[in-house]
């Protein structure tokens, strides 16, 4: 099991000079609702990660190579950060590229993951 590490956010900034900050809790959480599910049953999660290494991580993973990698995601958290319109269609690719992404830690300390050059 992991501990509670607090909240930290991260800056993700894409090449053409837009991008948005994400909220990643590390502590107990509840489970959202589903169609079986009510959400007033959720389910408590225990934190997940032991160390800051691990978050930082999975941040990275994340938005490199897991669901947040590709362009409709990258475009939904876009859409959701006010930065762009709704997007006309959700296509799949790899056309937003990443510039930088930065960990603001619960101290307010940063740390960059992730940087092209």
């Amino acid at each position: 099991m992991g501990r509670d590490l607090g909240t930290f956010h991260l800056r993700v900034e894409l090449d053409d000079g837009v991008g948005w900050i994400e909220e990643w809790k590390t502590g107990i959480q509840y489970c959202g609702g589903s169609e079986s599910f009510h959400p007033l049953n959720a389910g408590r999660f225990r934190p997940a990660w032991n160390s800051e290494e691990e978050i930082f991580d999975t941040m990275k993973y994340v938005l490199t190579e897991g669901d947040a990698s590709c362009d409709c995601n990258k475009s939904l958290r876009l859409r959701y950060a006010g930065q762009v319109g709704p997007p006309e269609a959700l296509e799949c690719g790899d056309t937003l590229v990443l510039k930088r992404l930065t960990v603001i830690r619960p101290d307010g300390t940063e740390k960059i993951l992730l940087e092209k050059e």
